[in-house]
């Protein structure tokens, strides 16, 4: 019997061949010295020196001979399944990547999206998803944007696995990320469908009450800023966050809002809604797709980004049809 209660376990994964946790893994799986040195290719005696290694490292007997085969002890035990888990990462990082197969793939996608693309597109990508694959799932969370104190929000939560992709219009991100440009909307003054619609100017504009929309409403909004540099001002009744709430704000009032012709297309006629030339300065709303450069090699991400694409230039087909 070793006495290594009287020793101290090390105190850093740095001070730890690592090599050793092969042999650690094979002595779990086999439970014994000639079986476990066949496992990885070692000779008995190299395996019975690696087992001492171990237990002086860790300050424990580790495995404990019985009747017929070596008993682990409790350290042992919580120190194989945490080394077998690691291996089989490994292993599975190193080994070429499986072909992605849509039709039997069961994984599960994690999407950021705004109200906007939820709305309008999702059910869209949800139908060709469910069509060429029908176990795989999505899971999307709303697209934050901006900063807070540790710097911007959506590269953090790709680094961090918390998304995948994200779907929205992306603001400026660092260079380990992509972006791509999916479509521009042009922006369409929208109202409820009652009365004549003739002569909708600049006048006829700012007539109107409007129901602005904004994530940040402290911040002065493109659309006040044209108006500001000619000396204009619009009267803001009520400023909220989604694209989805003012339609119906505006679909129950006299208010009036201005959005991407994309965000109103798809709900103009069942809302009763009337989509007029905006009278402002063109600005495109961008509708973009954001990713890891990391993540180029993802075989499965790579065909839902081909999902987005096909859904994205069939939705765009349908708003255009709408507004003629």
């Amino acid at each position: 019997m070793h006495r290594t209660n009287e020793l101290t376990p090390i105190q850093s994964l740095q001070a730890l061949d690592l090599n050793l946790l092969k042999v650690l893994d094979a002595l779990w799986k086999c439970r014994g010295i000639t079986a476990a040195g066949r496992m990885i290719g070692l000779s008995q005696p190299a395996v019975s020196h690696a087992l001492q290694r171990l237990r002086l490292a860790f300050a424990d007997e580790l495995f404990l001979r019985g009747p017929g085969a070596l008993v682990p002890t409790p350290r042992a035990a919580e120190l194989c399944r945490a080394a077998g888990a690691a291996l089989a990462a490994l292993e599975q990082a190193i080994l070429p990547a499986a072909p992605f197969r849509p039709e039997v793939s069961e994984r599960r996608f994690r999407i950021g999206m705004n109200d906007h693309v939820s709305a309008t597109l999702l059910p869209r990508l949800l139908r060709r998803v469910g069509e060429a694959a029908p176990a795989v799932g999505l899971e999307v969370i709303h697209l934050p944007r901006g900063q807070n104190r540790e710097g911007p929000v959506l590269p953090r939560l790709l680094d961090e696995a918390q998304l995948e992709l994200a779907l929205g219009q992306i603001d400026p991100l660092p260079p380990r990320c992509r972006v791509q440009p999916l479509r521009r909307d042009p922006h369409v003054c929208v109202l409820r469908d009652e009365g004549p619609a003739e002569g909708f100017d600049m006048a006829a504009f700012l007539a109107r009450r409007h129901v602005r929309v904004s994530s940040f409403p402290d911040r002065l909004s493109w659309m006040d800023a044209a108006l500001a540099a000619q000396g204009l001002r619009r009267r803001i009744a009520v400023t909220v966050p989604h694209f989805q709430a003012a339609l119906h704000i505006v679909a129950a009032t006299d208010l009036l809002t201005t959005l991407p012709r994309g965000a109103v297309a798809p709900f103009a006629g069942a809302l009763r809604l009337r989509m007029l030339p905006s009278p402002l300065p063109e600005r495109l709303h961008g509708l973009d797709m954001a990713w890891l450069k990391a993540m180029d090699g993802d075989a499965g991400l790579t065909w839902l980004r081909g999902m987005v694409r096909e859904a994205v230039a069939a939705e765009g087909s349908l708003a255009e049809a709408g507004a003629a």
